[in-house]
């Protein structure tokens, strides 16, 4: 337990920009049916990767099983940035 309290020590602080796009996956895994908790995993699981968050609780579990996208533990993702891809004749940054 020590090793994980000195780690977190040195992580740096969540920045505005982080915290806010972690409200907004939170908000968008409670709208599609997961509870608080399993919905601020997802998110977490996003900014950190799967591997490090704990898994979804049991009525949680078949919502996720569901998610279209496999990752690593008990989680499937359902990721709000998943969308038309540009084309190739336009870059991105490059709007008028």
């Amino acid at each position: 337990m020590k090793d994980s309290m000195s780690r977190r020590a040195q992580d740096p602080p969540e920045t505005l920009r982080q915290a806010r796009i972690f409200d907004s996956t939170k908000r968008h895994y409670e709208r599609l049916g997961l509870c608080r908790v399993c919905a601020a995993q997802a998110s977490f699981g996003h900014q950190r990767g799967f591997s490090q968050i704990n898994p979804p609780c049991h009525e949680c579990q078949p919502k996720v099983d569901d998610f279209p996208t496999d990752k690593p533990g008990l989680w499937r993702s359902y990721s709000p940035r998943r969308g038309a891809g540009f084309s190739s004749s336009v870059r991105p940054g490059m709007g008028k």
